[in-house]
């Protein structure tokens, strides 16, 4: 069965086009007041927002998108998740904008991409052009917005990326902002106790008198049980003519008049993006869905994007208060503070922890049947990983399992996990776990030099499952007067994740390949070219399979 998605590279003997400009400055890509519901760098599951979100003009999509500076299209993207419909073009100052979840493209691009889609026999394209292929010239309209791939409510993804190495820059330092004169907002502040060699042994949550002008704590002098600790701020920001939540621009942290640590949201590289997961309070993000920012780089830590100062943390004395301001900004200058003092008591314990991982260390243990093995640099910081194994019933079915750490723990990268092949192995077994509602959560397992192996990226505790269940197929609309697009939804037991890929699909009318377009967030598949189908009588399948190779297929019979 052919694979959903795949790469497609179109390269010419490559060229340079000439592209004159009067101006290389940038123009909004809409037509309407730039108002974000997201902004650079903004914390987001597992990644940081890579641009900037615009919102719809009235909340509905097919607002006009213009480039934004002459160039050429480089790059068409088509995902059922992710970006949806994309768009990249290439400027002649090294710039690249990225336009994505876009309802459609421009009639020329439009007529291209589909009939790439019947020449490779895939809904999803990922098509690398040539400088001569299309070009654009500023304010040429090249799309209409929409609510395509991961997206929740119409809006444009909008970017700039550095063209030679695709490290996004933040777009507000080139005029595509809007008006803001609201000071971040401030919701509470984290004291993090922390060991000798850095593990996070507990935190202490401090807020702010509502009473009081500013972000005063009710007692702005902290006696603290701890040696080494450091600090974290619950926070957020709002501009002007819009309520959404958005992500702060820059941080600093002053003990002492000094300053000791500083962020500012000015660009990252995408290969650091999972780094996210250190930059803030991991574990009170995945309980409770709070942005807490740290104030200090953990030890394992290798983000390389933090400012002016050292890690951050602090040494407390039990004779002298520390004093600390902490300064938060938005990119317009608005800023919010907060001070008080802090010092050790004076009859502080001495917290001792248990045998822990450390940076650079890596770990193999059997446990059960199982064999973990983590590089070393997996975690954030060292930390105490107790680890088990037992039968647990998953789906009515006993099932393996291991629990390694804690969930809300951050893992820096991929681990191993491996066991024997089980008596009598049908290709199905995949390694699961379960997510915040209780659904199931796979991440495959490869056959390897006679083991089942898996690869994950977060501790908790996980089962050799084998699944046994076919996906679904539920039909919409299948009218045989074909008036209406078609629609058939689809869906499976479990939800991929890591590197597992989501559901196969294949339709055919007779023989012929027919293009369903793909909503992965709706689960939908839309098939509305009906001029390509061959005249009645014909038969209408639908082939659907899973990751451990499950089928259902779907028939229908067209008459005359």
């Amino acid at each position: 069965m052919k694979k959903l998605s795949f790469i497609i590279v179109i390269l010419i003997a490559f060229k340079l086009t000439s592209l004159a400009s009067d101006s290389l400055k940038f123009i909004s890509p809409v037509e309407h007041p730039i108002v974000l519901s997201g902004n650079f760098m903004e914390l987001r599951s597992n990644h940081f927002h890579s641009g900037i979100d615009i919102k719809s003009r009235r909340g509905v999509s097919g607002d006009k998108i213009m480039a934004v500076q002459n160039g050429f299209i480089s790059r068409i993207r088509i995902t059922s998740g992710s970006y949806g419909n994309a768009l990249y073009i290439d400027h002649p100052n090294g710039i690249t904008s990225v336009y994505a979840h876009l309802l459609n493209f421009s009639p020329e691009v439009e007529a291209f991409i589909k009939d790439m889609q019947y020449q490779f026999k895939s809904f999803e394209l990922d098509m690398y052009l040539t400088p001569d292929k299309f070009i654009v010239t500023q304010g040429e309209q090249i799309g209409n917005m929409g609510n395509t791939g991961r997206s929740f409510g119409p809006h444009l993804h909008f970017e700039l990326r550095e063209t030679k190495t695709e490290k996004p820059i933040n777009p507000e330092h080139y005029g595509l902002t809007t008006s803001d004169d609201i000071p971040p907002i401030l919701q509470s502040l984290q004291i993090y106790t922390l060991s000798g060699e850095g593990e996070i042994l507990n935190s202490e949550s401090k807020y702010f008198n509502s009473k009081q002008k500013g972000y005063q704590l009710y007692k702005d002098k902290i006696e603290i049980d701890a040696q080494h600790v450091g600090f974290g701020v619950q926070m957020y920001d709002r501009m002007n003519l819009s309520q959404n939540k958005n992500g702060i621009y820059a941080y600093e942290l002053l003990v002492d008049g000094k300053k000791r640590f500083s962020w500012k949201a000015d660009g990252f590289t995408f290969n650091e993006n999972k780094k996210i997961n250190a930059f803030l309070d991991y574990g009170k993000w995945k309980q409770y869905s709070q942005k807490v920012y740290l104030l200090f780089k953990q030890a394992c830590n290798s983000f390389s994007y933090y400012n002016e100062g050292d890690d951050g943390l602090i040494q407390l004395s039990d004779k002298d208060y520390n004093d600390i301001q902490i300064n938060v900004y938005d990119i317009k200058g608005n800023v919010s503070e907060v001070i008080f003092s802090i010092k050790r008591s004076a009859k502080a314990s001495s917290l001792k922890t248990k045998r822990i991982l450390k940076c650079d260390s890596t770990l193999k243990r059997t446990i059960g049947i199982f064999d973990i093995e983590l590089p070393a640099g997996s975690l954030f910081s060292p930390s105490a990983l107790s680890i088990s194994s037992s039968e647990q019933q998953i789906k009515n079915k006993s099932c393996p399992s291991i629990a390694i750490g804690k969930a809300t723990t951050p893992v820096n990268n991929y681990y191993k996990i491996s066991t024997a092949i089980p008596k009598g192995y049908r290709s199905k077994h995949t390694l699961v776990s379960k997510d915040n509602k209780g659904r199931l959560v796979h991440f495959g397992a490869d056959t390897i030099d006679g083991r089942l192996v898996s690869y994950v990226d977060q501790l908790g505790e996980f089962y050799l499952f084998e699944d046994l269940k076919p996906p679904t197929v539920q039909v919409i609309n299948l009218e045989a007067d074909m008036k209406r697009p078609w629609k058939l939804k689809i869906d499976d037991n479990l939800i991929p994740d890591g590197r597992v890929d989501d559901l196969y699909f294949e339709a055919y009318a007779n023989d012929q390949w027919m293009l369903f377009e793909y909503d992965l967030k709706n689960k939908l598949l839309i098939f509305d070219d009906f001029d390509k189908l061959p005249p009645k009588p014909f038969t209408f399948k639908m082939i659907v399979a899973d990751y451990c190779g499950n089928t259902k297929q779907y028939l229908k019979e067209f008459a005359k």
